[in-house]
């Protein structure tokens, strides 16, 4: 047998795949199956972005209390050496939801992709054991998702259409957390600015860590141009770094396709 692929699942996905009854409804519960066996097997080793498990787990009406809050950092010093770390308080365990898959992904074989971004959010319900460690200098994987976002960014996806959302002539100088202070559109558009955000952070994690395929049903339908999963910024991905998205259904069909690469 070849080695396994490495496969990022995406939230519309990996709850599916971690428990395939939960797909009862779904036209794709067989192929969930499928992929939670082959998972099982060990001819798929399985990641999730850590992005699915903080910004998307927010409830849509405190997302702007939680994302909004004003001391994003906690600081240290110990000697000479001075620590500037994310806050793990601003998003409390009772704000979180759809967080009953992720001790049975945990057992099933799932990895974290950790997020990049200073400051970012904390689920307190991860700990240090769920995460993918590579080996290599962080630094080195913190530059390719940075080089990747700045990509995302410049199509007008992923957190400049969450950056362009909240920022105005007058506050374009402020600091993220007070430009979401003073926003005043709707719950939904925010939701949908988050979601689209967590989408290019994912795409740009997977890349940064360097896995074979993208699992995801999202094709960025409803930001249409300007999503990060829009078909043509995924062939424009695909051609600067290999990136490749998959549905789970041409994934089953490879599992058991005689031809498949866990032959």
């Amino acid at each position: 047998m070849n080695n396994p692929l490495k496969i990022t699942f995406d939230k519309n996905v990996y709850e599916f795949v971690v428990d395939p009854e939960k797909a009862l409804t779904h036209p794709g519960m067989e192929q969930f199956k499928i992929i939670h066996k082959a998972i099982r097997n060990g001819n798929i080793l399985p990641f999730i972005c850590e992005t699915i498990l903080t910004y998307e787990t927010i409830g849509r009406n405190k997302r702007k209390e939680i994302l909004s809050n004003d001391k994003p950092f906690v600081f240290s010093s110990l000697g000479s050496v001075f620590t500037m770390a994310s806050n793990p308080d601003i998003l409390p365990a009772h704000h979180i939801k759809d967080e009953k898959y992720l001790n049975a992904a945990i057992a099933l074989g799932f990895k974290i992709l950790s997020g990049k971004r200073i400051g970012k959010l904390i689920n307190p319900a991860i700990n240090s054991t769920m995460y993918y460690f590579t080996g290599e200098d962080y630094l080195v994987t913190s530059e390719r998702f940075a080089v990747v976002v700045k990509m995302i960014d410049s199509l007008g996806a992923g957190y400049s259409q969450y950056h362009d959302l909240v920022t105005t002539e007058q506050n374009r100088h402020c600091l993220p957390y007070e430009k979401l202070k003073q926003y005043t559109g709707t719950a939904k558009k925010l939701k949908q600015a988050v979601g689209e955000w967590s989408d290019g952070d994912s795409i740009a994690l997977h890349i940064a860590y360097q896995l074979d395929f993208f699992c995801t049903n999202d094709r960025g339908k409803n930001a249409g141009r300007k999503a990060a999963l829009n078909s043509e910024n995924c062939k424009m991905l695909h051609d600067e770094y290999g990136f490749t998205v998959i549905d789970p259904f041409l994934l089953a069909d490879q599992i058991l396709s005689p031809a498949n690469k866990f032959d």
